[in-house]
């Protein structure tokens, strides 16, 4: 089903509209970045409302990656800046010290989105 370099979009299991504009987009470099740029700001607006946002970006973001492998980096990185995103309120509304000595509720402050998005992302295994 895969390529030699285990690239899964010469599969033909891309038939149809989406897996047709997946591979494109996963074959142009500018559309990629696009895609992840878009995949990022779609999944941090989704995450201000809901924790399943994390789920989304990691999701976009993998979706748009070349490799299985890419899209896990895509899903951490994502994961990554959305507890930056948060870190970065709390410290300008003054709470960072406070918010560092939580100790259990910090670890699962940063947890929750970064594990959430690299569950996300391995929907790039599938596709």
């Amino acid at each position: 089903m895969s390529g030699p370099s285990g690239d899964r979009t010469a599969s033909t299991g891309d038939a149809g509209p989406f897996g047709t504009a997946l591979a494109e987009i996963r074959a142009d470099r500018r559309a990629r970045w696009a895609a992840l740029v878009g995949g990022t700001a779609v999944g941090l607006a989704a995450a201000w409302v809901h924790w399943y946002g994390f789920l989304l970006g990691g999701a976009l973001v993998g979706l748009a990656s070349k490799d299985l492998k890419r899209g896990l980096a895509a899903g951490l990185g994502f994961g990554l800046l959305a507890w930056a995103v948060f870190a970065g309120l709390v410290a300008a509304n003054g709470g960072l010290v406070r918010y560092a000595e939580m100790g259990r509720l910090l670890y699962l402050s940063v947890g929750i989105p970064v594990g959430l998005g690299l569950l996300g992302s391995l929907v790039r295994g599938a596709v």
